[in-house]
């Protein structure tokens, strides 16, 4: 680029040479204007240059982190969709529980199954966080769009320690009652499926605060089941946002 503006500049010099011999000095003067003017040429033009490539790496990284956020998005509605359908069946299994001892009905092993199915679970699936801790490193101000840029915020800063703090309270339910628990039942297996089993069913009908946790657990349970479907619903519109916005800009 440079060797072009000097050809430019020699053929002017050329053609003024022409018209009109210069002097030694303004021969002198022309040549170290134009050298000049060809130094700052370049230094804009090395300018520009370097700055499209700082905006094409900022874009690179930024659809890359958007890309990231979409499939941990993918992965928390799977992860929702399974917490979801472990807090509806405990829900189920509560409420017919319930039923049960409302009604005095004769003592059957199936309540010990669904006691178990109530009390005892194994954990709910955590989200993820990655992406999201990824965007911080690198700075929010990569996502350009800034209501797509608050939403991402709001969603992993907000409403997803929320849920988590939830899905915590839940687990908590079985410390708080497990005294309860421990002292009035007893919990057994059979090598594939476990159990909880009342001392004495007959006389824990008779007094039915013994039973209070697992009233307890059937109305949480419903209310944090809302919560988590809400918080799923939140998460897919979050998840459209971005599927949008990174095939806008892939254009």
């Amino acid at each position: 680029m440079i060797k072009f503006f000097r050809k430019i500049r020699q053929k002017m010099i050329e053609e003024s040479k022409v018209r009109k011999p210069a002097s030694p000095a303004g021969k002198y003067l022309l040549y170290a204007i134009g050298e000049i003017v060809l130094v700052v040429i370049g230094i804009l033009i090395a300018l520009q240059i370097n700055t499209w490539k700082e905006t094409q790496k900022l874009r690179s990284i930024e659809l890359e982190t958007l890309t990231e956020i979409q499939q941990a998005l993918i992965q928390d509605t799977i992860v929702l969709n399974a917490n979801i359908l472990v807090l509806k069946e405990k829900e189920q299994k509560a409420k017919a529980l319930i039923h049960h001892i409302e009604l005095k009905q004769p003592y059957s092993q199936d309540l010990d199954r669904l006691m178990m199915t109530v009390y005892y679970h194994r954990g709910y699936k955590t989200f993820n966080t990655a992406a999201f801790e990824l965007l911080k490193e690198r700075g929010f101000g990569i996502v350009k769009n800034p209501e797509l840029r608050k939403a991402i915020t709001n969603h992993y800063t907000t409403d997803l320690a929320d849920i988590n703090n939830i899905l915590n309270r839940v687990e908590s339910l079985n410390l708080l009652q497990a005294e309860n628990i421990f002292k009035n039942f007893k919990i057994y297996g059979d090598g594939k499926s476990g159990y909880i089993r009342a001392y004495d069913y007959d006389a824990l009908l008779e007094n039915p605060k013994i039973f209070g946790p697992f009233y307890h657990f059937e109305l949480i349970i419903t209310t944090y089941q809302g919560n988590l479907s809400t918080f799923k619903s939140k998460t897919e519109q979050i998840l459209n946002a971005v599927t949008t916005e990174l095939e806008q800009r892939k254009d």
